[in-house]
């Protein structure tokens, strides 16, 4: 086939079979490119090289303008599918497409710049046989390129879901989805949604129809880089607008002053940090605390401890900087925190006296 093809038709690498005679993989692995050339080759090696075999690797490109097509088109493992486009579409759109020509009983996501660790598929498929009632399951991150480390997440359905008001704890490019939960609910991606926080609209929907799980190994290596969506964009903004969305899908109410408050959960301060916006927070803590004890939307026994312990960790940020906003704090707190106060005190004495800090309570 013409290497400029154009349109949405399938290339069939190297002896892929038609879809009427296809065999039926357990798990389809979906990958969607677009502009990632120097580095899906390393991903699709990292794939094919699970000790899991079973599987067929659908790789969407998005209209890639760079050499990522041609790189797929150089490998000869038959297992691999390749959908290209003519038309930049968006994210969401060509996952959509992924979703749509799907053939295995699960569907794995990775993304085209990242890493499978070789017992991903193996590890996923198990769990998820042996566990019918969950949807999806994820597991920790190990993060290279610009920054490294390890991303742990939580393993049981309530903590997952309490964290959910806040962002994904189960990673899209980490995740195992059961491909008949997507299919009956009818559940796709967003393809209007072009800014970060796709996955996590989308993992709502699927969360909804099940327990999610995650296992507590990186068996996904993301890569963080220049090549990542969110470089260069201002990731308040784009919080907003998600922020916003999650909202809406749990339908609770928020004002645009109480999002702003929200965006403190995410660590990000918006506004000037005085006893006025102190006082503001705690009461839209505690109306958060009411809307969820009355629909019951999240676990109460994981976001009321959490979202404490979000509170208590603004007091040590404003103590040296704002001891005046800080003392605000403990007197809005629900409860007094002798500890608190003894804290502050102590810290501004030492201070006016130029001696060592000493160290604080637990936080």
């Amino acid at each position: 086939m013409d290497q400029g093809m154009a349109g949405t038709q399938e290339v069939k690498l190297h002896g892929t079979k038609d879809q009427e005679g296809a065999r039926t993989p357990k798990v389809t692995v979906l990958v969607t490119l677009y502009n990632k050339g120097p580095f899906v080759a390393e991903t699709i090696r990292s794939v094919l090289a699970n000790t899991w075999t079973d599987l067929e690797l659908l790789i969407v490109d998005d209209a890639s303008s760079d050499e990522g097509p041609e790189v797929v088109r150089g490998f000869s493992d038959e297992r691999i599918r390749f959908l290209p486009s003519a038309m930049n579409t968006g994210r969401g759109a060509a996952a959509n497409r992924g979703y749509d020509a799907a053939r295995g009983e699960y569907i794995a996501v990775i993304d085209a710049d990242d890493l499978m660790h070789p017992e991903r598929i193996a590890r996923q498929v198990e769990f998820l046989d042996a566990n019918p009632e969950v949807v999806a399951v994820g597991s920790w991150i190990e993060l290279f390129g610009v920054r490294e480390g390890l991303l742990e997440r939580p393993l049981d359905d309530d903590t997952i879901r309490a964290m959910s008001l806040i962002g994904p704890l189960v990673s899209y490019p980490a995740c195992m989805l059961r491909r008949s939960v997507i299919e009956e609910h009818g559940i796709r991606c967003d393809p209007t949604w072009l800014t970060p926080g796709m996955d996590h609209l989308f993992l709502l929907e699927v969360q909804s129809h099940g327990r999610m799980a995650n296992i507590p190994a990186p068996l996904t290596r993301y890569r963080e880089g220049e090549q990542n969506m969110r470089h260069g964009r201002d990731p308040v903004n784009d919080m907003r607008l998600l922020v916003r969305r999650s909202f809406e899908f749990f339908d609770l109410p928020i004002t645009e002053d109480e999002l702003e408050l929200q965006l403190m959960l995410h660590d990000m301060v918006t506004f000037p940090q005085d006893a006025e916006h102190v006082r503001a927070f705690r009461a839209w803590l505690d109306k958060l605390i009411g809307m969820n004890r009355e629909k019951g939307v999240f676990p109460v026994h994981v976001l009321e401890p959490f979202l404490e312990q979000r509170w208590r960790r603004w007091f040590f940020r404003l103590v040296d900087e704002h001891p005046a906003v800080a003392w605000a704090h403990i007197q809005a707190s629900p409860s007094h925190r002798p500890q608190h106060t003894y804290y502050l005190l102590n810290r501004r004495v030492r201070r006016m006296l130029g001696q060592h800090e000493a160290p604080g309570p637990e936080r």
